[in-house]
């Protein structure tokens, strides 16, 4: 472990009511793996406090995350967004800076590894946006499905504004590649609908969710939160530092310190 030094870097996750995040044990070993002076915080942010300390925080800081709910109002903050954090709207890492999406770095990966992009995606928050323009770029409609009708219709309307093709379901009459989570657990989605070739969660507490329990049940292959958020830590690792660790090194250290269940 580094001594705390003049040297140190500063690194760290801004949010509100992040307490459950899993992002400093992730960096944290990963720097003293690669040799890297730095420590990683997380700063538990409410609105007041984000709109009061976060120029200073990136003054001071290296690089760092984002997550709910300020990957959107981070973006004033920066001299600069890459192009495809810009066009989809959401800054989730940041270096000196400058904002990238390496939720949607590791999402490409992650379906270029599982061979399948016509999806249908539960959600139409941040993660869902994620996937959804990982998904576009390769061709592939998007399809979105909401319980709130309206919500999805945003996020279908916003992919279609940036020249991809999107559409809102309110069925399961079809079968799909992936089947795509991005709601808390226990999902709403309907038993039915849990039926394709691969089941994708962003939910990593608990790492095998009701859905994915369900998917393996109806004979899917399974990509859990777990492997996204690491995957796209190693991601903002390469970004801050040009290097990282080995992904299943990270996943073995956190299930050996009981921090995933």
């Amino acid at each position: 472990m580094f001594e705390i030094n003049y040297s140190t870097k500063l690194l760290g996750i801004i949010g509100k009511n992040i307490s459950y995040t899993l992002s400093p044990a992730i960096h944290n070993y990963s720097f003293q793996k690669l040799g890297i002076n730095a420590v990683y915080l997380a700063f538990d942010l409410d609105e007041t406090k984000f709109e009061r300390l976060t120029s200073s925080l990136l003054e001071l800081g290296k690089g760092f995350n984002v997550t709910i709910p300020y990957k959107e109002k981070i973006i004033k903050y920066l001299d600069k967004v890459d192009f495809t954090a810009e066009k989809i709207g959401a800054v989730n890492t940041i270096k000196e800076k400058e904002g990238y999406n390496t939720d949607y770095l590791a999402l490409k990966t992650i379906l270029n590894e599982t061979g399948y992009y016509d999806s249908i995606i539960f959600g139409s928050g941040g993660a869902a946006k994620a996937i959804s323009f990982a998904i576009a770029e390769e061709g592939f409609k998007v399809y979105i499905y909401d319980r709130k009708k309206e919500k999805g219709e945003k996020l279908v309307e916003y992919i279609k504004s940036k020249g991809y093709k999107a559409k809102v379901v309110e069925n399961c009459s079809i079968e799909y590649g992936i089947i795509a989570n991005a709601t808390p657990d226990p999902s709403f989605i309907p038993e039915h609908c849990i039926k394709g070739n691969i089941a994708i969660d962003f939910v990593y507490t608990p790492v095998i969710t009701t859905f994915l329990d369900k998917a393996r049940k109806n004979g899917m292959k399974d990509v859990n939160g777990l492997k996204i958020l690491v995957r796209q830590a190693l991601e903002a690792q390469k970004i801050w530092f040009g290097k990282t660790v080995n992904e299943d090194e990270v996943v073995n250290f956190l299930y050996a310190r009981k921090l995933v269940r």
